[in-house]
């Protein structure tokens, strides 16, 4: 498939402003569009460029986009703790395991809550406080989620 000549003329522009020092990236930005952003670091206006030249050329963020981003941003803005992450959902039928004490706990996923040792639980960290005796983030505890400052370590194995 060959690149039509739009995306041609566009890869040429990009290749161009990669090389441009910051000054050349404004005036790159005055001439095309008038005032540029007033972006202190040379990257951060390149990669303003180049999105408006794809815009350009492929189109822009739909509207619906656009006021979803503008959502987002008010509540970024208004609440600095505000996470957009969607929430982890366990899907009935999972088991969660995991070895504490020198045993091995096995919890199910249904759809009313959990099931461990044949007890019904409606939440997570109530079963990670009753195997543990003390108070868990019940995702914490069986790995499914991350503690606070740490990286989550993703395992695989191999097929």
């Amino acid at each position: 498939m060959r690149p039509s000549s739009a995306g041609a003329d566009l890869a040429v522009e990009l290749d161009r402003i990669v090389g441009m020092a910051l000054p050349e990236l404004r005036a790159f930005w005055a001439a095309r569009w008038g005032d540029p952003p007033g972006y202190r670091a040379r990257d951060h206006l390149l990669r303003a460029l180049a999105y408006r030249l794809q815009a350009e050329a492929h189109g822009g963020l739909s509207s619906r986009l656009r006021k979803d981003v503008a959502i987002l941003g008010a509540k970024f803005a208004g609440d600095r703790g505000f996470n957009p992450a969607p929430a982890i959902v366990l899907k009935p039928g999972s088991s969660l395991v995991r070895e504490w004490g020198g045993r091995r706990h096995e919890v199910s996923v249904v759809t009313e809550g959990y099931v461990y040792d044949g007890e019904r639980f409606s939440s997570l960290s109530k079963v990670a406080t009753r195997i543990t005796g003390t108070k868990w983030n019940g995702l914490v505890f069986f790995g499914v989620k991350a503690r606070a400052g740490r990286m989550a370590v993703k395992t695989s194995t191999p097929a």
